[in-house]
């Protein structure tokens, strides 16, 4: 298609109309005046092919020879057909031959993969990447052109968010490192991805009206950045429900404009959430929104708003050409040539095992893991995982397992048992799942875990004999252990991890796979100690007044002890840092360190880096995260770690300024095996080449000046050279802080002596 003639023989009506969507989840495929306009099919897929919106797309209108009541239980109990009548049981069948005739024969359901937050407790980007490929491939199969949710990369501020699983972490730059990885993955199958939800979409309450009060600096440093990393890969972004400082994000032009189009150079299409818009769609497309969506939206207003000069014709032209540009590239895919059903499941469950055994995060173990091949277990409660959570991100597939029976194929039929107390208290593991539900349209109440799981490990606590407990945290985010942690032998967190997730606990458990994820999230004590929990809204608007000191920057900033802190997990494997050293080429750093396994098993450290600077003259979080690897290390053996770091990476945004800077002075570095509770020194940097607005001079403030005595010493002396009272400054140092050399003084460059001192000055 030449689209660029094409979209000159459209019509307003034509270009608006493609801006509006056709259906639920596909724009195009309606004639125009320019020709036919070619069909483009999207839908969630951040952790597989969503089974409600898939059927959606393929019966866009209900079968008229099927009752509803019928189609409905079907479609819930699709891949459990012994839950069916035999009535249902036949209507199952036609739809099934439908589907695999509409996937080009491939006799297989769906994959479902683990979510942002699992996949990020991997620290692992190629596990992501591939993650990212196996979507991808499923995609093409379910002729999907742009593969929503993929990623999720909102932060993961407030732990009873609804959606929290979905995203990748409470650290801006772990998830900025994490999250476009799902981006190339995706891209790399000929598919667009999508990251959403831009920006800020932290809650489920009231969603699609709240207002959500947020400081420029917070946006920039903690908000922004996975959201700008993930645009430099994506061909497709989705704005987010919430208001942002006041203005929806489908017409914030700030967000939309100013942000991603002129500062970050984002050549993609931008789409609404579904449902967002209901105002009008002309003044939205002025402001920087390309697609509305579900289709058919009424696209009259877009027409309108051209013909009263709100809407420029060059701002229609150029986000019609965005969606044409789409439809060419994405509008006719395909699975790859030779794939079999064979070969989809084979491919997709590699990975997904592959996913959950590297992220997976061991909490706690007394010695009494892994198991031994004669040891004995016991299913108190399920023996089975939520692999997903419900809402957009949920998959409803038969390619899943349970945990017993992965266990009894290692460990023996007779040595897994269920609901046997004398089996174990006379030495039997007890294994005990805890999952808590979670998803889109609302929020936990809490991150209280069930009271009967409460009650079972107390019960169990009690009646313990030689027995072990174990407790599996199948869970969105963060639980409270309400102090019951002190009674479990061992703790898990699996998260929700995908379809392939008891096969990996159970191998882990046996000892097979050595646990190597780290939390990407804090646990806390207790709901209360978490930064936002005094910010949570009872109405329509959310003051994030954390700030920056969002995760584990508030638990450090206040000194609140987590249970479980950010980048903690346990290992097989016995890990120490060894030597440890640095070095600086220009603006680039790199700390070198030897990292020892002095245990007989093979294992993956999560070394990771932090910062803090000395002294900061603009408020910081005590350390940040600035570097991580993920090596293998042999049993007994040595690795030797980099982690390399720029310059740039240090800076903070300045909101004065409006700009990020980067502060002079000695900043420390630490290491850690275990978190960013448990840090190594690592020796210190020094930036001497600070950002000008912030070198010491005639722009520093009046209040910085006076805390540093060979400062006022000279502009004392320049004082007595120029026959005016130093006491006169001193006062306006005092009645006005904030207040810079410059503005006080008027004439800076006759403060020779300041002037010297200043250029000689080194900060601490």
């Amino acid at each position: 298609m030449n689209i660029k003639k094409f979209l000159k023989n459209m019509t307003v009506e034509d270009k608006a109309r493609l801006l509006c969507g056709t259906s639920d989840f596909t724009i195009g495929g309606f004639q125009s005046a320019a020709g036919f306009v070619p069909e483009l099919s999207m839908q969630d897929g951040g952790t597989g092919i969503n089974h409600q919106h898939f059927f959606q797309r393929l019966f866009r209108e209900p079968p008229k020879d099927v009752d509803p009541n019928e189609g409905m239980h079907v479609f819930f109990n699709f891949y459990e057909p012994e839950k069916l009548t035999k009535k249902e049981k036949a209507i199952r069948e036609n739809i099934y031959s439908t589907m695999t005739e509409y996937k080009g024969g491939i006799d297989a359901a769906p994959g479902c993969y683990p979510p942002g937050i699992l996949l990020a407790s991997t620290w692992d980007p190629k596990t992501v990447y591939d993650t990212g490929k196996a979507l991808g491939m499923e995609a093409a199969v379910y002729h999907v052109g742009v593969l929503l949710g993929t990623p999720n990369c909102n932060i993961l501020r407030e732990p009873v968010n609804g959606r929290f699983f979905e995203g990748y972490s409470e650290d801006p730059f772990l998830a900025k490192k994490l999250a476009p990885e799902i981006c190339k993955g995706v891209e790399s199958q000929g598919i667009a991805s999508n990251v959403k939800h831009f920006a800020c979409n932290n809650l489920e309450i009231n969603r699609t009206n709240i207002d959500e009060l947020v400081s420029m600096r917070a946006l920039r440093e903690i908000y922004l950045p996975a959201f700008e990393a993930c645009c430099k890969v994506a061909t497709t972004l989705m704005t987010s429900y919430p208001k942002v400082n006041g203005t929806h994000c489908h017409e914030n032009s700030w967000l939309l404009k100013d942000v991603l189009r002129n500062e970050w150079g984002y050549k993609g299409v931008t789409m609404t959430d579904w449902g967002s818009c209901k105002e009008r769609a002309g003044d939205a497309e002025a402001a920087g929104q390309d697609l509305f969506m579900p289709g058919p939206f009424d696209h009259s207003d877009i027409v309108k708003a051209v013909k009263d000069g709100r809407l420029k014709i060059k701002d229609l032209d150029n986000a019609a050409l965005r969606l044409l540009e789409l439809i060419d590239r994405f509008g006719d895919v395909k699975a790859p040539d030779g794939l079999t059903a064979g070969k989809y499941k084979k491919a997709g469950d590699k990975v997904a095992y592959k996913a959950a055994c590297e992220g997976i995060v061991m909490l706690k173990n007394n010695g009494n893991l892994p198991l031994k091949k004669t040891s004995k277990v016991v299913f108190f409660g399920p023996d089975h995982f939520q692999d997903s959570g419900w809402g957009s991100a949920e998959v409803k597939t038969d390619r899943t397992t349970f945990m017993s029976k992965e266990l009894a194929d290692i460990l023996g039929e007779k040595n897994v048992l269920k609901d046997d107390i004398d089996t174990f208290r006379k030495g039997a593991t007890a294994i005990v799942i805890e999952t808590l539900n979670s998803g889109e349209s609302s929020d936990r109440p809490d991150l209280k875990m069930n009271r009967k799981t409460v009650s079972l490990i107390k019960k169990l606590a009690k009646n313990k004999g030689k027995g072990k407990i174990c407790l599996i945290l199948n869970v969105p985010g963060p639980a409270e252990l309400e102090g019951l942690e002190n009674s479990i032998d061992s703790i898990f967190a699996v998260f929700y991890p995908g379809m392939m997730g008891s096969k990996a606990m159970a191998d882990i458990l046996a000892g097979t796979v050595n646990p190597s994820g780290a939390l990407p999230c804090t646990f806390p004590v207790r709901y209360e100690d978490t930064p936002a929990y005094l910010c949570y809204p009872d109405n329509l608007t959310c003051n994030y007044g954390e700030g920056i000191y969002v995760g584990y920057r508030g638990y450090l900033k206040r000194g609140i002890k987590p249970l479980y802190p950010f980048g903690y997990g346990l290992s097989y494997s016995k890990f120490n840092a060894g030597t440890i050293s640095g070095k600086r080429k220009g603006s680039k750093f790199s700390v070198a360190l030897t990292v020892s396994n002095s245990s007989k098993v093979d294992g993956k450290a999560v070394v990771q880096l932090y910062v803090s600077k000395t002294k900061p003259r603009t408020a910081r979080a005590p350390l940040e995260l600035i570097g991580f690897a993920k090596p293998l290390i042999k049993a007994g053996s040595d690795a030797e770690v980099t982690i390399s770091f720029d310059k740039n990476d240090l800076a903070y945004f300045d909101e004065e300024l409006n700009k990020f800077l980067v502060e002079g002075g000695n900043y420390d570095l630490f290491v850690s095996l275990k978190g960013c509770e448990d840090l190594i020194p690592a020796g210190s940097i020094y930036i001497a080449d600070c950002s000008e607005e912030l070198k010491c001079g005639p722009l520093w403030k009046l209040n910085q000046i006076m805390q540093h005595k060979e400062l006022t010493d000279a502009i004392a002396k320049d004082c007595e050279a120029l026959g005016f009272p130093y006491m006169g400054f001193a006062g306006m140092a005092k009645w006005y802080p904030h207040q810079t050399f410059a503005e006080t003084v008027k004439t800076p460059e006759m403060y020779k002596e300041f002037l010297k001192a200043a250029a000689e000055f080194r900060e601490e």
